[in-house]
């Protein structure tokens, strides 16, 4: 399921540049079921040593400025953000605790929800779709270089890029369904490779770098759904790898 949500202010809404950590702790913090929220922030659904959480969400969209010299980004009123999961239960919990809260806080900057829309699974007719990336899309591997760990960031259009993000799916699917997800066919490829742009972020210290853009995904309907529901790659539930679907390829 998925979440498009419109907020609204008064005056500004400032922000640091890099605020995916806030958005992040906004839902974490606007998940009514304790028990549920810890478990879903503290454990996650595991895949051997990994731990999913299997939640994506947007960057903000809306009216800005940016503020390079106080590392800071204002936004107007009003805003804009997409949540997504393959947890119906979570997309519940966190719309019907922004429809119930008075009090809702984003950064220092209080709120108001304006509107917000539900929408279920994509119905996924092909299975070649063009996307286009709402968040960064991530992959990355982690190498020794003379005893030290190396994190390599790849691009969409590589062959280690659509490798990674297909194995990523697959974990994913067995964390959350205990069994294996039929093999397919799979890849990820830019539509115009120059219109395609790297981002680099900070999230709590460590420097993510992502891609946004058009791209074609190649897959079977329940992979790209998958996809949408938890995010295409890596670090979805840091505000990576969020995407819309604007058209199919036959």
């Amino acid at each position: 399921m998925r979440l498009s949500i419109e907020f609204s202010f008064k005056d500004k809404l400032v922000l640091p540049i890099h605020y995916n950590h806030i958005l992040q702790g906004f839902i974490y913090n606007n998940i009514s079921d304790n028990a549920f929220r810890n478990f879903l922030h503290d454990e996650g659904y595991k895949y051997e040593k990994r731990s999913f959480k299997l939640f994506t969400f947007s960057r903000i969209f809306g009216q800005f400025k940016m503020d390079k010299q106080s590392n800071t980004i204002t936004f107007s009123s009003p805003i804009k953000l997409t949540v997504s999961s393959i947890l119906d239960d979570f997309v519940n919990d966190f719309a019907s605790t922004l429809i119930k809260k008075d009090d809702l806080i984003l950064g220092k900057t209080q709120i108001r929800l304006e509107k917000i829309e539900v929408f279920s699974h994509p119905e996924v007719e092909e299975e070649e779709v063009v996307i286009k990336m709402l968040s960064p899309t991530v992959t990355y591997s982690t190498v020794d270089v003379h005893g030290k760990k190396k994190t390599i960031y790849h691009k969409p259009g590589d062959g280690v890029f659509s490798e990674l993000a297909y194995k990523n799916l697959q974990k994913k699917y067995k964390s959350f369904y205990g069994k294996d997800m039929p093999e397919c066919e799979f890849s990820i490829k830019p539509v115009n490779d120059e219109k395609i742009k790297m981002i680099s972020a900070n999230y709590r210290g460590f420097i993510i770098k992502g891609w946004i853009g058009e791209f074609i995904m190649k897959g079977s309907k329940e992979l790209i759904k998958l996809a949408y529901d938890t995010g295409l790659g890596s670090k979805n539930a840091q505000g990576f790898g969020c995407f819309e679907i604007v058209g199919v390829r036959r």
